[in-house]
């Protein structure tokens, strides 16, 4: 839902009002999007400049601002760098916490045992496993002759 020619800012702004917001309640989280997304002055040049870490970061950034009542997560965790990483997982920890819906695509095995208390195993659109996390991963790896946890 981005535009490579807008900058980040009004990117940002697109992806509220994409999801019913106002623009000005939209704006009003423009600070906190920036400051999450660590972009510094990149926030104000376009996204055909970003590469596809920043573009993660942004679209995270906006998605916890806006306080969506299911977020949707997909790799999203795994992109920059440490600091980033830990600091979304901590926001996603505190969201699981707090009783609100996260839906977490992943491949990363310690981020899924960490993160989640339910994982699904789907593949060419079918369920083939769902459980704990260290079930499905158990049983995954088991089939998929993974020796290594990520």
């Amino acid at each position: 839902g981005t535009q490579g020619k807008l900058n980040g800012r009004d990117n940002a702004i697109l992806m509220g009002m994409l999801l019913g917001m106002s623009k000005a309640q939209v704006q009003e989280q423009l600070d906190q999007i920036k400051e999450f997304s660590e972009l510094g002055a990149a926030f104000e040049q376009p996204m055909a400049t970003y590469s596809s870490g920043m573009k993660a970061r942004l679209g995270f950034s906006a998605a916890i601002a806006f306080d969506p009542s299911v977020l949707l997560v997909d790799e999203t965790l795994g992109v920059g760098d440490v600091s980033f990483r830990k600091k979304s997982s901590e926001v996603m920890k505190e969201r699981i916490r707090s009783n609100r819906t996260v839906v977490l695509v992943s491949h990363q095995a310690n981020t899924l045992r960490e993160l989640c208390n339910r994982a699904i195993w789907i593949e060419h659109g079918k369920t083939l496993a769902e459980g704990s996390p260290d079930e499905v991963l158990e049983y995954y790896e088991s089939n998929m002759g993974v020796t290594n946890s990520d």
